[in-house]
């Protein structure tokens, strides 16, 4: 079997075996120094294991523009969701860990508060990037047709040398496509 075949296969066999939930958020972003409310969505794919738990793979984006500034953030996570009820519904609790990119236009400061400029004079942006830990708990309705989530969940960008951004987000999400789960 030559690759591209294999590579098929195996993109089959994962979508077949996979959930997909598109999932939209309303987030508050915390950072030393200012707060402000934004929007997030997400892709989020979970593949089921046993006893109502999956592995998820998440690909997201958050957006905040607080006072005249901006903030985006783009966190590639994978994370554990456990249910209490070992079903794939009902309450759930959801650590997770991956990286964050993020773009800002707020200035880079010194301990003094002054802004920072580089060489040509323009000034040095903070990089809210880096690696992303948090938990997420929330509800997913037992509706085998349509099996609505809502949760909410804490995120924690670890950065150096930029003030690190948390997010505190409440969540909903639907099932694009569900995989058949077996208790």
């Amino acid at each position: 079997m030559n690759p591209r075949k294999k590579l098929l296969l195996i993109a089959i066999c994962t979508t077949l075996s996979a959930s997909l939930h598109a999932q939209l958020e309303v987030a508050q972003l915390l950072t030393k120094g200012r707060s402000a409310t934004g929007m997030g969505a997400n892709l989020h794919i979970g593949f089921p294991i046993p006893h109502g738990t999956e592995i998820s793979v998440e690909a997201g984006l958050y957006y905040f523009a607080p006072d005249q500034s901006h903030e985006i953030l783009f966190p590639l996570l994978l994370g554990y969701r456990y249910t209490f009820d070992h079903t794939g519904t009902g309450w759930y609790v959801d650590p997770f860990a991956g990286y964050t990119i993020g773009a800002t236009d707020i200035a880079r400061t010194d301990p003094a508060g002054n802004t920072l400029y580089h060489p040509d004079g323009t000034e040095i942006d903070q990089k809210p990037s880096g690696p992303t830990s948090g938990l997420g708990i929330g509800y997913i309705l037992p509706n085998p047709r349509l099996p609505i989530n809502f949760g909410l969940r804490f995120t924690h960008v670890f950065v150096s040398g930029d003030p690190s951004p948390s997010v505190l987000a409440l969540r909903f999400s639907w099932s694009m496509y569900g995989a058949r789960r077996k208790t």
